[in-house]
């Protein structure tokens, strides 16, 4: 689990406990969640070919992630599908789209709340950590 500074901003899991009453100055440990981004994007705007490929393998690093609060956890870019999956943890799911914005548009990005395959175990199954929205149905 990382240490944030104690004013950070959280938007992790509901289940998971903060430590309040950290003195001022201290690290406090703040949930980290995990999410599911994809970005689609046209063969021809493709961030891996020849011309846009050095600056993929720069953005999408440890070094530059971690800019944003954001671990890498796995990435794929799945063959011949045009599609960057990435499995990531961070605090929050707008900072997972601030460090993914250097993608290239017309594109999709899509980032998704996830959990480990344990967690959902122990919450008794793999539907959503939080309530479900009114009116919506499967």
């Amino acid at each position: 689990m990382y240490r944030l500074p104690r004013n950070a901003q959280a938007d992790a899991c509901p289940h998971k406990q903060r430590r309040t009453g950290t003195p001022a100055g201290l690290l406090e440990e703040i949930p980290i969640a995990l999410f599911v981004a994809q970005h689609r994007h046209p063969p021809d705007q493709c961030p891996a070919s020849p011309g846009s490929g050095p600056l993929l393998l720069s953005r999408v690093s440890a070094a530059a992630a971690a800019r944003y609060g954001v671990t890498i956890e796995a990435e794929a870019l799945i063959d011949g599908e045009h599609l960057l999956l990435l499995v990531v943890q961070a605090a929050s799911q707008e900072a997972v789209e601030r460090f993914l914005a250097f993608l290239p548009g017309p594109g999709c990005l899509r980032v998704l709340p996830a959990c480990s395959a344990e967690e959902a175990v122990q919450r008794g199954g793999c539907g959503s950590a939080f309530p479900p929205v009114s009116g919506a149905t499967w």
